[in-house]
């Protein structure tokens, strides 16, 4: 890729965040060594703006948890760019699970989730952890009642989530790594194996992974200036630039100009 050591760096909060308005606050807290196999990280958002704001979230393929207000819900992979518009005051707390993990703490088939958000199963969850991450004042203590909810659960092992969530890992951190054949090179399993595992661990297919990962990348290096359309579409192995401009569209929601164009219009 254009950007500088893509293979090295993981990807930062800003391939993911698009667009992060004025009045809005954002941070993580890391998990215990206990917990972290399964989650990334924790999270929290807060907002205090009197005019309507917008925030853009390219996702990855992660399944989370939110807790806002008196409301606790699982928020499946969004395939789409997350858009959520916030007004007045109010915070969110979350926990993100890496890809495949969430397996663990829930049964249900991955692809049964995926674009959708429902109420967290309060007979799987500690209904008393759970009123205590929703009504604790701070997001340290919140983070806190968390990993207590979840260490039980996060002793257990699934071998073929952990597969999954390593595959996941490294496209994430392999550039060159662009195509499903690459993957199937990588992980010893058939393509039929791999869609099937996909589809029940993480709920998307690895095709779409794949493509979601190297657009991220695009989207940050044209944001930093390291590279131009021509050179970003061509290092990501796309013979013309209309192919890559319609998955990068779908993908990230706007054409590769007009995010550009979107882009200095809010600086």
């Amino acid at each position: 890729m254009a950007c500088k050591n893509p293979t090295k760096a993981p990807p930062s909060l800003d391939r993911a965040i698009l667009s992060l308005p004025a009045g809005i606050k954002t941070g993580r807290i890391l998990p215990s060594d206990e917990l972290s196999p399964a989650v990334e990280h924790f999270w929290w958002v807060q907002w205090d703006t009197e005019e309507e704001q917008t925030s853009e979230v390219l996702s990855y393929p992660s399944v989370h948890v939110v807790f806002e207000k008196q409301e606790a819900t699982v928020v499946g992979i969004v395939r789409k760019k997350f858009i959520r518009r916030l007004h007045g005051r109010g915070e969110v707390f979350g926990i993100k699970f890496r890809p495949a993990m969430f397996r663990q703490f829930d049964g249900t088939p991955a692809h049964k989730i995926t674009d959708r958000t429902f109420p967290l199963d309060l007979f799987v969850w500690d209904r008393g952890v759970t009123g205590k991450i929703l009504t604790c004042p701070s997001m340290t203590e919140k983070a806190y009642h968390t990993v207590a909810a979840l260490q039980l659960a996060a002793r257990a092992t699934d071998p073929q989530a952990i597969h999954i969530r390593d595959l996941v890992e490294d496209i994430r951190h392999n550039s060159e790594m662009r195509s499903v054949s690459d993957l199937i090179m990588r992980s010893g399993l058939t393509e039929r194996s791999l869609q099937r595992l996909f589809r029940d661990y993480l709920g998307v297919p690895p095709k779409w992974v794949i493509r979601r990962f190297r657009l991220q990348e695009a989207s940050e290096c044209l944001a930093k200036g390291q590279g131009t359309i021509a050179s970003v579409a061509a290092e990501l192995g796309y013979f013309d630039q209309a192919h890559f401009a319609r998955d990068f569209k779908s993908v990230v929601g706007l054409a590769p100009r007009h995010f550009l164009d979107k882009l200095q219009a809010t600086r």
